[in-house]
Protein backbone atom coordinates (compact mmCIF):
# COMPACT_ATOMS: atom_id res chain seq x y z
CA UNK A 1 0.00 0.00 0.00
CA UNK A 2 2.87 2.22 1.11
CA UNK A 3 5.05 2.02 -2.40
CA UNK A 4 1.31 2.55 -4.47
CA UNK A 5 0.88 5.37 -2.57
CA UNK A 6 4.18 7.05 -2.74
CA UNK A 7 3.94 6.15 -6.65
CA UNK A 8 0.84 8.33 -6.64
CA UNK A 9 2.61 11.32 -4.51
CA UNK A 10 4.92 10.99 -7.33
CA UNK A 11 2.55 11.04 -10.48
CA UNK A 12 0.74 14.16 -8.90
CA UNK A 13 4.24 15.66 -8.08
CA UNK A 14 5.30 15.01 -11.77
CA UNK A 15 1.85 16.65 -13.22
CA UNK A 16 2.11 19.49 -10.57
CA UNK A 17 5.30 20.52 -11.81
CA UNK A 18 4.42 20.33 -15.51
CA UNK A 19 1.44 22.55 -15.06
CA UNK A 20 3.45 25.16 -12.81
CA UNK A 21 5.85 25.31 -16.03
CA UNK A 22 3.31 25.68 -18.81
CA UNK A 23 1.63 28.74 -16.39
CA UNK A 24 5.19 29.76 -16.45
CA UNK A 25 6.06 29.68 -19.65
CA UNK A 26 2.51 30.54 -20.70
CA UNK A 27 1.54 33.37 -18.34
CA UNK A 28 2.98 36.56 -18.16
CA UNK A 29 2.86 40.31 -15.96
CA UNK A 30 1.74 42.76 -17.63
CA UNK A 31 4.48 45.17 -18.74
CA UNK A 32 4.27 48.74 -16.44
CA UNK A 33 7.53 50.13 -17.70
CA UNK A 34 7.39 53.70 -18.92
CA UNK A 35 7.15 53.78 -22.68
CA UNK A 36 10.08 56.56 -23.09
CA UNK A 37 12.62 54.42 -20.87
CA UNK A 38 12.31 51.32 -23.09
CA UNK A 39 14.69 50.71 -25.91
CA UNK A 40 12.12 50.20 -28.54
CA UNK A 41 11.04 53.75 -28.12
CA UNK A 42 14.87 55.41 -27.84
CA UNK A 43 15.57 53.56 -31.19
CA UNK A 44 12.06 54.42 -32.80
CA UNK A 45 13.09 57.81 -31.91
CA UNK A 46 16.42 58.15 -33.42
CA UNK A 47 14.81 56.76 -36.79
CA UNK A 48 12.10 59.04 -36.59
CA UNK A 49 14.42 62.07 -36.11
CA UNK A 50 16.44 60.38 -39.25
CA UNK A 51 13.72 60.73 -41.35
CA UNK A 52 12.75 64.19 -40.52
CA UNK A 53 16.10 65.36 -41.30
CA UNK A 54 16.56 63.39 -44.65
CA UNK A 55 13.19 64.52 -45.91
CA UNK A 56 12.30 66.44 -49.25
CA UNK A 57 10.82 69.65 -49.20
CA UNK A 58 9.11 70.78 -52.83
CA UNK A 59 7.42 74.27 -53.81
CA UNK A 60 6.09 73.91 -57.17
CA UNK A 61 3.35 72.59 -59.15
CA UNK A 62 1.69 69.60 -58.85
CA UNK A 63 1.18 66.35 -60.80
CA UNK A 64 -1.60 63.76 -59.95
CA UNK A 65 -2.82 60.51 -61.67
CA UNK A 66 -5.51 58.35 -60.31
CA UNK A 67 -6.37 54.88 -60.86
CA UNK A 68 -9.06 52.37 -59.79
CA UNK A 69 -9.31 48.62 -60.48
CA UNK A 70 -12.15 45.66 -59.52
CA UNK A 71 -10.56 43.18 -57.02
CA UNK A 72 -14.37 41.37 -56.59
CA UNK A 73 -12.09 37.72 -56.57
CA UNK A 74 -15.07 35.07 -59.32
CA UNK A 75 -16.34 32.43 -56.93
CA UNK A 76 -16.70 29.06 -59.42
CA UNK A 77 -17.30 25.28 -58.74
CA UNK A 78 -14.74 23.10 -59.47
CA UNK A 79 -11.36 23.84 -60.80
CA UNK A 80 -10.23 27.67 -59.94
CA UNK A 81 -8.06 29.67 -61.80
CA UNK A 82 -6.19 32.00 -59.77
CA UNK A 83 -4.57 34.11 -62.87
CA UNK A 84 -7.87 35.13 -63.26
CA UNK A 85 -8.68 35.68 -59.91
CA UNK A 86 -11.32 32.58 -60.02
CA UNK A 87 -11.66 30.69 -56.60
CA UNK A 88 -13.70 27.90 -55.78
CA UNK A 89 -13.36 28.38 -51.78
CA UNK A 90 -12.51 32.37 -50.40
CA UNK A 91 -13.93 33.14 -47.28
CA UNK A 92 -15.31 36.88 -46.31
CA UNK A 93 -12.65 37.93 -43.53
CA UNK A 94 -13.95 40.08 -40.27
CA UNK A 95 -16.26 37.84 -38.41
CA UNK A 96 -14.29 35.30 -37.10
CA UNK A 97 -16.47 32.59 -38.25
CA UNK A 98 -15.13 31.83 -41.64
CA UNK A 99 -18.02 31.90 -43.66
CA UNK A 100 -17.77 30.92 -47.68
CA UNK A 101 -18.78 33.36 -50.19
CA UNK A 102 -21.44 32.51 -51.99
CA UNK A 103 -22.21 35.45 -54.78
CA UNK A 104 -21.49 39.35 -54.90
CA UNK A 105 -23.92 42.13 -53.72
CA UNK A 106 -21.73 44.87 -54.57
CA UNK A 107 -18.08 44.73 -56.44
CA UNK A 108 -15.29 45.73 -54.64
CA UNK A 109 -11.76 47.81 -55.66
CA UNK A 110 -8.57 48.89 -55.14
CA UNK A 111 -7.96 52.93 -55.75
CA UNK A 112 -4.73 54.98 -55.91
CA UNK A 113 -3.98 58.31 -56.14
CA UNK A 114 -0.57 59.56 -57.07
CA UNK A 115 0.64 63.03 -55.74
CA UNK A 116 3.88 64.31 -57.28
CA UNK A 117 5.63 67.93 -56.58
CA UNK A 118 8.97 68.36 -58.15
CA UNK A 119 9.80 64.61 -58.48
CA UNK A 120 8.40 64.52 -54.43
CA UNK A 121 6.49 61.43 -55.44
CA UNK A 122 3.78 59.39 -52.74
CA UNK A 123 1.12 57.09 -53.65
CA UNK A 124 -2.20 56.69 -51.83
CA UNK A 125 -3.58 53.04 -52.13
CA UNK A 126 -6.76 52.04 -50.52
CA UNK A 127 -9.05 49.20 -51.26
CA UNK A 128 -12.62 47.52 -50.26
CA UNK A 129 -11.02 44.97 -47.51
CA UNK A 130 -10.79 44.70 -43.96
CA UNK A 131 -7.23 45.59 -43.84
CA UNK A 132 -4.10 46.00 -46.18
CA UNK A 133 -2.86 42.56 -45.49
CA UNK A 134 0.79 42.97 -44.24
CA UNK A 135 1.30 39.47 -46.74
CA UNK A 136 0.02 41.36 -49.55
CA UNK A 137 2.85 44.54 -48.72
CA UNK A 138 5.32 42.43 -48.87
CA UNK A 139 5.18 41.21 -52.28
CA UNK A 140 4.12 44.55 -53.55
CA UNK A 141 7.12 45.78 -52.13
CA UNK A 142 9.49 42.91 -53.35
CA UNK A 143 7.68 43.14 -56.89
CA UNK A 144 8.16 46.43 -57.40
CA UNK A 145 11.72 46.44 -57.04
CA UNK A 146 11.83 44.87 -60.31
CA UNK A 147 9.27 46.75 -62.35
CA UNK A 148 10.18 50.91 -61.02
CA UNK A 149 11.98 52.77 -58.82
CA UNK A 150 8.77 53.08 -56.46
CA UNK A 151 10.08 52.33 -53.20
CA UNK A 152 7.48 50.87 -49.79
CA UNK A 153 8.11 54.81 -47.94
CA UNK A 154 6.11 56.43 -50.90
CA UNK A 155 3.42 54.39 -50.62
CA UNK A 156 0.40 55.13 -48.14
CA UNK A 157 -1.55 52.03 -47.86
CA UNK A 158 -5.37 51.94 -45.84
CA UNK A 159 -8.44 49.95 -46.24
CA UNK A 160 -12.28 50.66 -45.97
CA UNK A 161 -12.45 48.03 -43.12
CA UNK A 162 -15.60 46.36 -44.56
CA UNK A 163 -15.75 43.12 -42.77
CA UNK A 164 -17.63 41.68 -46.36
CA UNK A 165 -14.38 41.03 -48.15
CA UNK A 166 -11.88 39.36 -49.32
CA UNK A 167 -10.41 36.73 -46.74
CA UNK A 168 -7.49 34.10 -46.59
CA UNK A 169 -4.65 36.64 -46.93
CA UNK A 170 -3.45 36.07 -43.20
CA UNK A 171 -1.40 33.45 -41.80
CA UNK A 172 -1.17 32.38 -38.40
CA UNK A 173 -3.92 31.04 -35.75
CA UNK A 174 -5.77 34.59 -34.99
CA UNK A 175 -5.27 35.15 -39.05
CA UNK A 176 -7.25 32.20 -39.86
CA UNK A 177 -9.87 32.47 -37.35
CA UNK A 178 -10.49 36.28 -39.16
CA UNK A 179 -10.04 35.24 -42.18
CA UNK A 180 -10.14 31.82 -43.15
CA UNK A 181 -7.12 29.26 -43.98
CA UNK A 182 -3.91 31.02 -45.68
CA UNK A 183 -4.51 31.00 -49.10
CA UNK A 184 -1.40 31.80 -50.96
CA UNK A 185 -2.76 32.10 -54.07
CA UNK A 186 -5.31 34.78 -53.29
CA UNK A 187 -2.40 37.05 -51.53
CA UNK A 188 -0.37 36.62 -54.67
CA UNK A 189 -3.16 37.76 -57.48
CA UNK A 190 -4.44 40.70 -54.77
CA UNK A 191 -0.70 41.69 -54.74
CA UNK A 192 -0.22 41.51 -58.43
CA UNK A 193 -3.69 43.59 -58.78
CA UNK A 194 -2.35 46.47 -56.14
CA UNK A 195 0.56 46.78 -58.38
CA UNK A 196 -0.98 47.27 -61.11
CA UNK A 197 -2.66 49.44 -59.91
CA UNK A 198 -0.56 51.66 -58.10
CA UNK A 199 1.42 51.87 -62.13
CA UNK A 200 -1.57 52.77 -63.29
CA UNK A 201 -2.04 55.87 -60.76
CA UNK A 202 1.29 56.96 -61.27
CA UNK A 203 1.52 56.78 -65.39
CA UNK A 204 -1.99 58.79 -65.01
CA UNK A 205 0.04 62.17 -63.76
CA UNK A 206 -1.46 65.05 -65.07
CA UNK A 207 -1.06 68.55 -64.26
CA UNK A 208 -3.58 68.96 -61.44
CA UNK A 209 -5.02 71.35 -58.42
CA UNK A 210 -4.85 69.97 -54.99
CA UNK A 211 -8.10 70.96 -51.93
CA UNK A 212 -9.07 69.30 -48.51
CA UNK A 213 -11.36 70.12 -46.02
CA UNK A 214 -14.27 68.51 -43.62
CA UNK A 215 -17.40 68.53 -42.02
CA UNK A 216 -18.51 67.18 -38.89
CA UNK A 217 -21.18 64.04 -39.49
CA UNK A 218 -21.97 63.39 -35.46
CA UNK A 219 -25.07 61.94 -36.81
CA UNK A 220 -23.59 58.85 -38.33
CA UNK A 221 -20.88 57.74 -35.56
CA UNK A 222 -20.83 56.72 -31.87
CA UNK A 223 -18.60 55.50 -29.38
CA UNK A 224 -18.54 52.32 -29.12
CA UNK A 225 -16.34 51.69 -25.65
CA UNK A 226 -18.63 53.80 -22.94
CA UNK A 227 -21.71 54.94 -25.12
CA UNK A 228 -23.12 58.82 -25.64
CA UNK A 229 -20.70 59.71 -23.03
CA UNK A 230 -17.80 59.29 -25.22
CA UNK A 231 -16.10 61.66 -26.52
CA UNK A 232 -15.73 61.28 -31.09
CA UNK A 233 -13.58 62.02 -33.53
CA UNK A 234 -16.77 63.09 -36.14
CA UNK A 235 -15.02 64.64 -38.84
CA UNK A 236 -15.33 63.44 -42.39
CA UNK A 237 -12.47 64.76 -44.21
CA UNK A 238 -12.43 65.10 -47.92
CA UNK A 239 -9.32 65.63 -49.90
CA UNK A 240 -9.44 66.54 -53.68
CA UNK A 241 -7.75 66.78 -57.11
CA UNK A 242 -8.52 68.28 -60.19
CA UNK A 243 -6.87 67.52 -63.16
CA UNK A 244 -6.41 70.12 -65.76
CA UNK A 245 -8.13 67.50 -68.09
CA UNK A 246 -11.16 67.48 -66.48
CA UNK A 247 -10.85 64.04 -64.58
CA UNK A 248 -11.30 64.70 -60.43
CA UNK A 249 -10.58 62.73 -57.46
CA UNK A 250 -11.81 62.45 -53.55
CA UNK A 251 -10.76 61.09 -50.86
CA UNK A 252 -13.36 60.34 -47.76
CA UNK A 253 -11.75 59.86 -44.29
CA UNK A 254 -14.77 58.80 -41.49
CA UNK A 255 -13.68 56.90 -38.25
CA UNK A 256 -16.84 54.77 -38.31
CA UNK A 257 -16.70 50.82 -38.51
CA UNK A 258 -18.21 49.36 -41.75
CA UNK A 259 -19.98 47.31 -39.59
CA UNK A 260 -23.35 47.58 -40.40
CA UNK A 261 -23.32 44.59 -42.45
CA UNK A 262 -22.86 41.55 -39.83
CA UNK A 263 -21.63 37.56 -40.09
CA UNK A 264 -25.25 37.02 -41.31
CA UNK A 265 -24.34 37.85 -44.99
CA UNK A 266 -22.66 35.62 -47.18
CA UNK A 267 -21.55 38.06 -50.44
CA UNK A 268 -19.08 40.50 -51.48
CA UNK A 269 -19.37 43.84 -50.62
CA UNK A 270 -18.20 47.31 -49.58
CA UNK A 271 -20.64 48.13 -46.25
CA UNK A 272 -21.09 51.70 -46.33
CA UNK A 273 -17.59 53.28 -47.94
CA UNK A 274 -18.94 51.44 -50.90
CA UNK A 275 -22.34 52.99 -51.10
CA UNK A 276 -21.06 56.53 -50.19
CA UNK A 277 -17.38 56.13 -53.24
CA UNK A 278 -20.37 54.72 -55.53
CA UNK A 279 -22.79 57.94 -54.44
CA UNK A 280 -19.94 60.56 -54.83
CA UNK A 281 -19.05 59.22 -58.09
CA UNK A 282 -23.00 59.20 -59.48
CA UNK A 283 -22.69 62.94 -58.53
CA UNK A 284 -20.31 63.75 -61.40
CA UNK A 285 -16.98 62.69 -59.39
CA UNK A 286 -14.87 60.67 -62.07
CA UNK A 287 -12.94 58.68 -58.82
CA UNK A 288 -13.71 58.34 -54.96
CA UNK A 289 -11.58 56.71 -52.87
CA UNK A 290 -12.44 56.02 -48.84
CA UNK A 291 -9.65 55.62 -46.36
CA UNK A 292 -10.86 54.19 -42.45
CA UNK A 293 -9.92 56.58 -40.26
CA UNK A 294 -9.29 56.13 -36.51
CA UNK A 295 -12.06 53.77 -36.04
CA UNK A 296 -10.70 52.56 -32.71
CA UNK A 297 -13.37 53.21 -29.95
CA UNK A 298 -15.79 54.36 -32.62
CA UNK A 299 -18.87 52.56 -34.41
CA UNK A 300 -21.58 53.59 -37.36
CA UNK A 301 -25.00 54.82 -36.42
CA UNK A 302 -27.71 55.36 -39.07
CA UNK A 303 -31.69 54.14 -40.07
CA UNK A 304 -32.22 51.00 -41.12
CA UNK A 305 -30.79 47.45 -41.13
CA UNK A 306 -28.53 45.08 -42.91
CA UNK A 307 -28.26 46.84 -46.35
CA UNK A 308 -30.43 49.60 -46.31
CA UNK A 309 -28.47 50.95 -43.06
CA UNK A 310 -25.27 51.23 -45.07
CA UNK A 311 -26.89 52.73 -48.30
CA UNK A 312 -28.14 55.18 -45.47
CA UNK A 313 -24.96 56.28 -44.08
CA UNK A 314 -22.74 55.98 -47.31
CA UNK A 315 -25.09 57.96 -49.27
CA UNK A 316 -25.50 60.57 -46.06
CA UNK A 317 -21.94 60.51 -45.75
CA UNK A 318 -21.89 61.32 -50.07
CA UNK A 319 -24.50 64.47 -49.51
CA UNK A 320 -22.31 65.61 -46.63
CA UNK A 321 -18.66 65.04 -49.14
CA UNK A 322 -20.79 67.43 -51.54
CA UNK A 323 -21.14 70.24 -49.36
CA UNK A 324 -17.65 70.19 -48.68
CA UNK A 325 -16.65 69.65 -52.23
CA UNK A 326 -18.79 72.50 -53.51
CA UNK A 327 -16.77 74.80 -50.93
CA UNK A 328 -13.18 74.11 -52.27
CA UNK A 329 -10.51 76.36 -53.46
CA UNK A 330 -7.88 74.60 -55.25
CA UNK A 331 -4.43 75.51 -56.03
CA UNK A 332 -2.06 74.42 -58.44
CA UNK A 333 1.04 75.54 -56.70
CA UNK A 334 1.49 73.03 -53.76
CA UNK A 335 4.74 73.48 -50.67
CA UNK A 336 4.64 69.76 -50.13
CA UNK A 337 7.04 67.18 -48.03
CA UNK A 338 6.51 63.45 -46.46
CA UNK A 339 8.15 61.26 -43.73
CA UNK A 340 7.86 57.76 -43.80
CA UNK A 341 9.93 55.51 -40.73
CA UNK A 342 9.71 51.98 -39.88
CA UNK A 343 8.70 51.75 -36.06
CA UNK A 344 9.54 49.27 -33.33
CA UNK A 345 6.54 47.79 -30.95
CA UNK A 346 7.13 46.69 -27.61
CA UNK A 347 6.95 42.43 -26.41
CA UNK A 348 3.11 41.18 -26.84
CA UNK A 349 0.88 41.25 -24.05
CA UNK A 350 -1.89 39.75 -25.69
CA UNK A 351 -5.37 38.29 -24.16
CA UNK A 352 -6.42 39.30 -21.14
CA UNK A 353 -6.23 36.67 -18.08
CA UNK A 354 -6.63 38.50 -15.38
CA UNK A 355 -6.11 42.21 -14.02
CA UNK A 356 -2.53 42.12 -14.23
CA UNK A 357 -1.95 39.16 -16.63
CA UNK A 358 -1.82 38.82 -19.78
CA UNK A 359 -0.25 35.86 -22.47
CA UNK A 360 3.50 35.71 -22.59
CA UNK A 361 4.96 36.68 -25.56
CA UNK A 362 6.27 33.52 -26.30
CA UNK A 363 2.53 31.87 -26.90
CA UNK A 364 1.95 35.57 -27.79
CA UNK A 365 4.09 34.78 -31.35
CA UNK A 366 3.15 31.26 -31.87
CA UNK A 367 -0.56 32.66 -32.39
CA UNK A 368 0.12 35.92 -34.74
CA UNK A 369 1.95 36.12 -37.79
CA UNK A 370 5.41 38.02 -37.74
CA UNK A 371 4.70 41.66 -37.70
CA UNK A 372 7.54 43.18 -39.91
CA UNK A 373 7.83 46.26 -41.97
CA UNK A 374 5.91 48.81 -39.66
CA UNK A 375 5.70 52.10 -40.45
CA UNK A 376 4.36 55.23 -39.53
CA UNK A 377 3.96 57.51 -42.49
CA UNK A 378 2.79 61.45 -42.97
CA UNK A 379 2.76 64.38 -45.37
CA UNK A 380 1.99 67.72 -46.23
CA UNK A 381 0.38 69.67 -49.16
CA UNK A 382 -0.23 73.15 -48.12
CA UNK A 383 -2.19 73.10 -44.87
CA UNK A 384 -3.45 69.35 -45.07
CA UNK A 385 -1.81 67.04 -42.85
CA UNK A 386 -2.11 63.18 -43.38
CA UNK A 387 -0.32 60.64 -40.90
CA UNK A 388 -1.15 56.70 -41.68
CA UNK A 389 -0.65 54.21 -38.66
CA UNK A 390 -0.24 50.45 -38.63
CA UNK A 391 -3.54 50.01 -36.42
CA UNK A 392 -6.79 50.92 -34.93
CA UNK A 393 -6.45 54.10 -33.01
CA UNK A 394 -8.73 55.12 -30.85
CA UNK A 395 -10.47 58.00 -32.55
CA UNK A 396 -10.48 59.77 -29.01
CA UNK A 397 -6.80 60.05 -29.50
CA UNK A 398 -7.41 61.74 -32.44
CA UNK A 399 -9.79 64.66 -31.26
CA UNK A 400 -6.69 66.50 -29.52
CA UNK A 401 -4.21 66.04 -32.50
CA UNK A 402 -6.69 66.76 -35.07
CA UNK A 403 -8.08 69.76 -32.69
CA UNK A 404 -4.56 71.24 -31.58
CA UNK A 405 -3.74 71.20 -35.65
CA UNK A 406 -7.05 73.39 -36.02
CA UNK A 407 -5.94 75.64 -34.09
CA UNK A 408 -2.81 76.01 -36.03
CA UNK A 409 -5.06 76.32 -39.08
CA UNK A 410 -4.72 72.80 -40.21
CA UNK A 411 -7.19 70.37 -41.50
CA UNK A 412 -5.90 67.11 -41.12
CA UNK A 413 -6.52 63.41 -41.46
CA UNK A 414 -5.27 60.24 -39.70
CA UNK A 415 -5.84 56.79 -41.12
CA UNK A 416 -5.20 53.14 -40.55
CA UNK A 417 -4.24 50.18 -41.52
CA UNK A 418 -1.10 50.99 -43.00
CA UNK A 419 0.45 47.79 -44.49
CA UNK A 420 0.42 46.25 -40.83
CA UNK A 421 -2.21 45.45 -38.16
CA UNK A 422 -1.28 46.46 -34.65
CA UNK A 423 -4.65 45.78 -32.88
CA UNK A 424 -6.78 47.86 -31.78
CA UNK A 425 -4.99 51.12 -29.41
CA UNK A 426 -6.92 52.56 -26.77
CA UNK A 427 -6.68 55.40 -24.46
CA UNK A 428 -4.53 54.01 -21.50
CA UNK A 429 -7.97 54.89 -19.01
CA UNK A 430 -9.57 52.07 -20.95
CA UNK A 431 -6.67 49.67 -20.99
CA UNK A 432 -8.32 47.58 -17.71
CA UNK A 433 -11.91 47.95 -18.92
CA UNK A 434 -13.74 45.01 -19.73
CA UNK A 435 -14.59 45.56 -23.05
CA UNK A 436 -13.37 43.71 -26.63
CA UNK A 437 -11.07 46.37 -27.86
CA UNK A 438 -8.99 46.53 -24.67
CA UNK A 439 -8.96 42.78 -23.54
CA UNK A 440 -9.21 40.91 -26.98
CA UNK A 441 -7.67 43.17 -29.14
CA UNK A 442 -5.53 45.38 -27.27
CA UNK A 443 -2.19 43.66 -27.99
CA UNK A 444 1.01 45.91 -26.24
CA UNK A 445 0.40 47.07 -22.77
CA UNK A 446 -0.98 50.92 -21.44
CA UNK A 447 1.78 52.82 -22.66
CA UNK A 448 1.05 51.49 -26.55
CA UNK A 449 -1.32 54.55 -27.52
CA UNK A 450 0.61 57.63 -25.45
CA UNK A 451 4.04 55.75 -27.13
CA UNK A 452 2.01 56.07 -30.97
CA UNK A 453 1.04 59.74 -30.19
CA UNK A 454 4.35 60.74 -28.92
CA UNK A 455 5.49 60.05 -32.20
CA UNK A 456 2.16 61.44 -34.37
CA UNK A 457 3.19 64.50 -32.24
CA UNK A 458 6.65 64.52 -33.30
CA UNK A 459 6.04 64.08 -36.98
CA UNK A 460 3.12 66.55 -37.15
CA UNK A 461 5.45 69.35 -35.36
CA UNK A 462 8.21 68.71 -37.48
CA UNK A 463 5.92 69.17 -40.87
CA UNK A 464 4.08 71.94 -39.84
CA UNK A 465 6.93 73.90 -37.97
CA UNK A 466 4.79 74.09 -35.50
CA UNK A 467 4.90 73.53 -31.30
CA UNK A 468 1.55 71.59 -30.83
Amino acid sequence: MKKWLKILLITFGVIFIIIAAVLYYSISYIDTTPYFETEYYSNTIEKLNNAISSRNISNGKLKAGFAKINITPKVVKGVQDPSKGEFNNIKLSGFGDGKRVTGIHDSIFAKAVALDVDNNLIILVSADLLLMPPEVVQIVEEKLKDRSDIIREQIFFGATHTHSSIGNCIPSYVGEKFGGEYQPEVVNWLSDKIIELILKSVSDSQPSQFASGHIHAANLIKNRIIGATGRLNDKLTIASIKQENGRTAAIGIFAAHATTIGAWNDQFSGDYPGYFQRGLESRGVDMVMFYAGTVGSHTNRGKGSKFDKSKYIGETLADSAMVVLDKMEYSRNVSFSAVATEIEIPKLQMIYLADGLRLSPEVGHKLMPDMKSTYLQAFIANSFLWITMPCELSGEYAIDLKNALALKGYNSAITSFNGQYLGYIVPAKYYYFDAYESRLMGWFGPSMGDYLMELNYTVADSLTGEKL
